[in-house]
């Protein structure tokens, strides 16, 4: 009786020490490749693109959101030859004007391009079609927001008017706010957003993206070495605890950008001082279950980054002597 009893214990405390299934430890992301020479350069055909400017795949049409701009806010480039299009969206006070940009997100059933104005809390509607071939044209408004109270999209993914996934925007007392992923009924205004809060991180500063092909939800801390992954309703998938973690903060900056290229999770990474650091140089490859694969050496700090997956291509904005660029992902991931 003595033995059974002692092997009991055994199994029981070895059940008490297992650990979470909802969690993937890494020590090590040490498969680093310089990728440096092989960024291909965009050119921008002379238009004046400031600093900070985001690209977006649109059909086929690269845009980018010219947050510097001092004039129109978007420009339009042919998404396989990379040739200026056309550029749009007056900056100002008015009711077809853009006060303050936000994101871009692209209609593909109805050619329509959404352009988010954080100034105005709406969202204004330019039609592909249309902005092409009439000059004069006009966009309509798509949606208001409402009071600065309300729980808005900061970044989001059109699929319908009834569903869309995003970073939304929760504010709170005392003027602060946190971050989440979820998604969005466009038409009755319905987010289901994740309720899901690390322990460690109260505030939840994160970058997002998703996988409509693999039911995946990404969150990307920006204050931790932590990577959260959720399936499309919003339920917890595991939490992906990188070198760097710390239950307490380690005072530096580490996720910054996020996206999804066909089975791969690629993030952009810091890795240094949250105040004083030199950007995010380094892109971290996941497979789609967060299991870690490789890191590329870009050698430029990233700004924004999206994947073109007609073509193959991640295309960045690089705060460098080259603006933008690109990387050949199948030759490289």
């Amino acid at each position: 009786m003595k033995l059974v009893f002692c092997l009991l214990a055994v199994v029981f405390c070895s059940g008490c020490g297992s650990k979470d299934p909802k969690a993937k430890w890494q020590k090590k992301r040490a498969n680093i490749i310089n990728v440096k020479d092989d960024i291909k350069e965009i050119d921008t055909d002379d238009v004046l693109i400031g600093s900070l400017a985001k690209p977006y795949i649109c059909g086929k049409y690269l845009a980018i959101a010219d947050y510097k701009s001092s004039d129109k806010k978007v420009r339009l480039y042919d998404l396989h030859t990379l040739k200026y299009v056309l550029s749009f969206g007056d900056i100002g006070q008015g009711p077809t004007e853009i006060s303050v940009l936000g994101t871009v997100a692209w209609n593909e059933g109805d050619y329509d391009l959404y352009v988010t104005d954080h100034g105005q809390r709406r969202i204004l509607r330019y039609n592909l079609d249309s902005l092409l071939t009439d000059s004069l044209y006009s966009p309509t408004i798509k949606l208001r927001f409402g009071d600065g109270n309300a729980t808005f999209p900061n970044d989001y993914y059109y699929i319908n008017d009834t569903l869309s996934f995003g970073l939304f925007i929760i504010p709170m007392a005392s003027s602060s706010y946190k971050w989440t992923g979820g998604k969005w009924n466009m038409k009755t205004g319905a987010m289901q957003l994740i309720d899901y809060v690390h322990p460690a991180d109260d505030k939840k500063r994160i970058s997002f993206t998703f996988s409509l092909q693999h039911n995946t939800l990404v969150e990307c801390n920006q204050r931790y070495d932590l990577m959260s992954l959720y399936n499309l309703n919003g339920e917890l998938l595991c939490n992906v605890y990188g070198p760097s973690w710390d239950k307490k903060g380690d005072r530096k900056a580490h996720f910054k950008n996020a996206t999804v290229y066909k089975d791969k999770i690629i993030v952009s990474y810091i890795g240094e001082d949250w105040r004083n650091n030199n950007g995010a140089r380094m892109l971290h490859v996941f497979d789609i279950g967060g299991d870690y694969l490789k890191t590329l050496d870009v050698g430029y700090k990233i700004n924004y980054l999206c994947c073109d997956e007609k073509n193959g291509r991640l295309i960045m904005n690089l705060d460098a002597e080259i603006q933008f660029g690109y990387l050949d992902l199948d030759k490289i991931i």
